[in-house]
């Protein structure tokens, strides 16, 4: 577009019938805010002009918001939002819990989301301990912060918005580091990378593949079980009770053991002489009989 202001460009757009008549179809020459915004959007963001005031007294005063319609006068106020925070870095997603969706009669649909914003410390604020709304770390001029915003925002079924209001606060901004940042960054995007491998049809057939070889790896297992049971029962056959000696603590072998047990020789009992009948025909020296001892006077 050859319009220097964003009114003009308004008035041109709005005179056109067609935007691909106006801008020769070219949806690079069109603003990201008629990309992103529909025509009757309303946005609700804070009034301050400076860093100063939102970050500054409105911590104690609290913050005014100004809700404006309209794609001029929300540009407007978007830019004087972005600029409270000069090169700031809206594009840390928090997940989770991510993007949560609500579908709205009508086509609508309603978004909650969270983010994290860095940027670099332009302000410089005496320290007060006594006040209950300092910040928790000690800022200065030139220190790289973050603070953690919170998206409510309406669109309509073509995903265009139609409302937006951040929510924050003002006084939990905390210092951050520079190489933890990166890190963070880069995490974020192995994290999206994996996320798109893993919905790829790559992802589905090695998944496949996968699930194949862990079933081919189950039966092989089985084959495996079943040949070394079958050693082991051949090594139980080769020492059968036949071949080793029974035990009476052997149920199963009990017969066998009464068999082999050796039983004893009743002949050569008999033939042997008991040791009482020994005794009975051996007498002492001096055997005495019965008859010997009576007295002369039983005579």
């Amino acid at each position: 577009s050859t319009t220097s202001t964003l009114s003009a460009f308004h008035a041109e757009y709005d005179r056109g019938t067609d935007v691909g008549s106006v801008f020769n179809g070219d949806d690079e020459n069109i603003p990201v805010p008629f990309m992103v915004f529909a025509p009757d959007a309303e946005v609700v963001l804070p009034q301050a002009h400076t860093a100063s005031q939102l970050f500054g007294y409105e911590r104690d005063s609290g913050i005014e918001l100004e809700a404006t319609s309209g794609l001029v006068g929300l540009s407007q106020l978007f830019l004087r939002w972005l600029a409270l925070m000069p090169g700031g870095d809206h594009t840390n997603l928090i997940d989770p819990p991510g993007l949560t969706v609500m579908r709205i009669a009508g086509g609508r649909y309603r978004v909650t989301a969270a983010h994290r914003v860095v940027w670099t410390w332009n302000n410089e604020f005496l320290h007060d301990p006594l006040s209950p709304n300092a910040y928790k770390d000690d800022l200065h001029f030139g220190d790289l912060v973050t603070m953690t915003i919170v998206d409510v925002f309406e669109t309509d079924c073509d995903g265009k918005l139609l409302s937006y209001c951040p929510t924050f606060d003002n006084r939990a901004i905390y210092k951050t580091d520079e190489r933890v940042e990166r890190l963070r960054k880069s995490s974020s995007k192995i994290k999206r990378n994996i996320n798109i491998v893993a919905n790829s049809q790559t992802a589905a057939r090695v998944n496949k593949a996968a699930c194949m070889l862990g079933r081919l790896g189950v039966k092989a297992a089985v084959t495996v079980k079943d040949t070394v049971q079958k050693k082991i029962e051949e090594e139980r056959k080769k020492q059968s009770p036949e071949n080793s000696p029974a035990s009476p603590n052997d149920v199963k072998n009990l017969q066998d053991f009464e068999r082999k047990v050796p039983k004893p020789n009743l002949t050569s009992v008999e033939k042997t002489p008991s040791s009482s009948a020994v005794k009975k025909s051996v007498r002492s020296e001096h055997y005495v009989s019965d008859d010997e001892t009576l007295s002369y006077d039983d005579r």
